[in-house]
């Protein structure tokens, strides 16, 4: 897990994830897997479950070619 240093307030957290496939049908797992530490990273920080929250969970979604298959990195802005 790591934080981006922002100038801002507004907190940023971002997980990423290598995928060992190219294929897009495949990547299920490593995003699930990305999803699932950022919700737990955002719910140590705020104390609470992002995905419960009015406006729910909103993130980006980075896929980016690595040598062994695919980086999926997930990015939330709070």
């Amino acid at each position: 897990m790591q934080t981006d240093p922002q100038p801002t307030s507004e907190a940023v957290r971002s997980v990423t994830v290598e995928a060992s496939s190219t294929h897009p049908a495949d990547w299920g797992r490593a995003m699930a897997l990305a999803l699932n530490q950022l919700i737990q990273e955002v719910t140590a920080v705020t104390g609470t479950d992002p995905c419960r929250g009015p406006n729910g969970l909103d993130v980006s979604l980075h896929v980016k070619a690595v040598p062994t298959g695919e980086a999926i990195t997930v990015v939330w802005r709070g």
